[in-house]
Protein backbone atom coordinates (compact mmCIF):
# COMPACT_ATOMS: atom_id res chain seq x y z
CA UNK A 1 0.00 0.00 0.00
CA UNK A 2 1.92 3.06 -0.78
CA UNK A 3 1.37 6.55 1.29
CA UNK A 4 -0.56 8.27 -0.90
CA UNK A 5 -3.78 5.61 -0.29
CA UNK A 6 -3.31 5.19 3.49
CA UNK A 7 -6.51 6.09 5.25
CA UNK A 8 -8.69 5.84 2.36
CA UNK A 9 -10.72 3.27 3.16
CA UNK A 10 -11.58 4.99 6.59
CA UNK A 11 -12.82 8.17 4.17
CA UNK A 12 -14.42 5.94 2.00
CA UNK A 13 -16.32 3.89 4.95
CA UNK A 14 -16.93 6.87 6.36
CA UNK A 15 -18.89 8.88 3.18
CA UNK A 16 -20.39 5.63 1.91
CA UNK A 17 -21.72 4.80 5.65
CA UNK A 18 -23.23 8.28 6.18
CA UNK A 19 -24.91 8.25 2.17
CA UNK A 20 -26.17 5.06 3.52
CA UNK A 21 -27.62 5.96 6.90
CA UNK A 22 -29.06 8.98 5.38
CA UNK A 23 -31.31 6.96 3.09
CA UNK A 24 -32.38 4.67 5.93
CA UNK A 25 -33.59 7.40 7.84
CA UNK A 26 -35.67 8.94 4.99
CA UNK A 27 -36.91 5.10 4.43
CA UNK A 28 -37.85 5.09 7.96
CA UNK A 29 -39.28 8.79 7.92
CA UNK A 30 -41.86 7.90 4.67
CA UNK A 31 -42.57 4.33 6.39
CA UNK A 32 -44.31 7.05 9.11
CA UNK A 33 -45.98 9.00 7.05
CA UNK A 34 -47.50 6.08 5.19
CA UNK A 35 -48.74 5.06 8.40
CA UNK A 36 -50.11 8.04 9.70
CA UNK A 37 -52.00 8.48 6.89
CA UNK A 38 -53.05 5.04 6.86
CA UNK A 39 -54.61 5.68 10.78
CA UNK A 40 -55.74 8.79 9.38
CA UNK A 41 -57.90 7.57 5.94
CA UNK A 42 -59.71 4.91 8.47
CA UNK A 43 -60.52 7.03 11.12
CA UNK A 44 -61.58 9.73 9.24
CA UNK A 45 -64.12 6.80 7.30
CA UNK A 46 -65.25 5.46 10.52
CA UNK A 47 -66.28 8.97 11.75
CA UNK A 48 -67.49 9.92 8.68
CA UNK A 49 -69.41 6.71 8.46
CA UNK A 50 -71.03 7.30 11.85
CA UNK A 51 -72.12 11.37 11.22
CA UNK A 52 -74.12 10.25 8.17
CA UNK A 53 -76.05 7.63 9.67
CA UNK A 54 -76.81 9.92 12.54
CA UNK A 55 -77.32 13.13 10.48
CA UNK A 56 -81.14 14.09 9.84
CA UNK A 57 -80.81 15.48 6.02
CA UNK A 58 -78.77 14.88 3.37
CA UNK A 59 -77.39 18.50 3.44
CA UNK A 60 -76.61 17.98 7.10
CA UNK A 61 -74.67 14.61 6.52
CA UNK A 62 -71.92 16.17 4.48
CA UNK A 63 -71.57 19.40 6.66
CA UNK A 64 -71.37 17.30 9.78
CA UNK A 65 -69.28 14.75 7.37
CA UNK A 66 -66.55 17.59 6.40
CA UNK A 67 -65.85 18.82 10.05
CA UNK A 68 -65.29 15.09 10.91
CA UNK A 69 -63.16 14.68 8.51
CA UNK A 70 -61.08 17.28 8.65
CA UNK A 71 -61.32 17.34 12.87
CA UNK A 72 -59.66 13.63 12.17
CA UNK A 73 -56.84 15.04 9.56
CA UNK A 74 -55.87 17.71 11.90
CA UNK A 75 -55.62 15.20 14.97
CA UNK A 76 -53.28 13.12 13.09
CA UNK A 77 -50.66 15.95 11.98
CA UNK A 78 -52.29 16.21 8.18
CA UNK A 79 -53.69 19.60 6.28
CA UNK A 80 -57.64 20.18 7.15
CA UNK A 81 -57.65 19.28 3.22
CA UNK A 82 -55.48 16.42 2.71
CA UNK A 83 -58.22 14.20 3.46
CA UNK A 84 -60.57 13.78 0.57
CA UNK A 85 -63.84 11.66 1.30
CA UNK A 86 -66.77 10.58 -0.81
CA UNK A 87 -69.92 8.43 -0.33
CA UNK A 88 -71.42 5.80 -2.69
CA UNK A 89 -75.03 5.21 -1.78
CA UNK A 90 -78.22 6.90 -1.01
CA UNK A 91 -79.26 8.16 2.05
CA UNK A 92 -82.45 5.96 2.64
CA UNK A 93 -83.83 3.53 5.35
CA UNK A 94 -81.73 0.23 5.53
CA UNK A 95 -79.53 1.10 2.49
CA UNK A 96 -76.04 0.82 3.01
CA UNK A 97 -73.59 3.40 2.24
CA UNK A 98 -69.99 3.08 0.90
CA UNK A 99 -67.57 5.62 2.44
CA UNK A 100 -64.04 5.96 0.95
CA UNK A 101 -61.19 8.49 2.21
CA UNK A 102 -58.43 9.09 -0.03
CA UNK A 103 -55.07 11.19 0.47
CA UNK A 104 -51.93 11.71 -1.35
CA UNK A 105 -48.52 10.86 0.39
CA UNK A 106 -44.91 12.32 -0.92
CA UNK A 107 -42.27 10.18 -1.19
CA UNK A 108 -39.66 12.28 -2.24
CA UNK A 109 -39.62 14.88 0.15
CA UNK A 110 -37.00 16.54 2.32
CA UNK A 111 -37.22 17.76 5.36
CA UNK A 112 -38.15 21.19 6.65
CA UNK A 113 -37.76 21.83 2.71
CA UNK A 114 -41.00 20.13 0.95
CA UNK A 115 -41.31 17.58 -2.22
CA UNK A 116 -38.75 17.21 -4.32
CA UNK A 117 -41.20 15.92 -7.25
CA UNK A 118 -44.86 16.82 -6.77
CA UNK A 119 -46.03 13.80 -9.08
CA UNK A 120 -44.15 10.99 -6.67
CA UNK A 121 -46.50 10.39 -4.27
CA UNK A 122 -48.22 6.93 -2.99
CA UNK A 123 -52.04 6.73 -2.52
CA UNK A 124 -53.63 5.88 1.16
CA UNK A 125 -57.15 4.86 0.61
CA UNK A 126 -59.86 3.44 3.83
CA UNK A 127 -63.31 2.20 3.26
CA UNK A 128 -65.60 1.71 5.64
CA UNK A 129 -69.38 0.20 5.03
CA UNK A 130 -72.25 1.19 7.08
CA UNK A 131 -76.13 0.39 7.12
CA UNK A 132 -78.68 2.93 7.73
CA UNK A 133 -81.23 2.00 10.60
CA UNK A 134 -84.17 0.03 8.69
CA UNK A 135 -86.27 1.74 11.43
CA UNK A 136 -85.37 5.29 11.10
CA UNK A 137 -88.37 7.74 10.73
CA UNK A 138 -87.07 10.54 7.69
CA UNK A 139 -85.30 9.86 4.87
Amino acid sequence: MSRGQRGSAIVETAVLGSLGFGVLVHVLVVFGALHRATLATSAAAREFGRTIVVADSEADAARRGRAAVQLVARNHGLATDALDATVVGVRRRGAVLVVRVRTEVPVASIPFLGSVTDGLTVPVVATYAVRLDPYRSGT
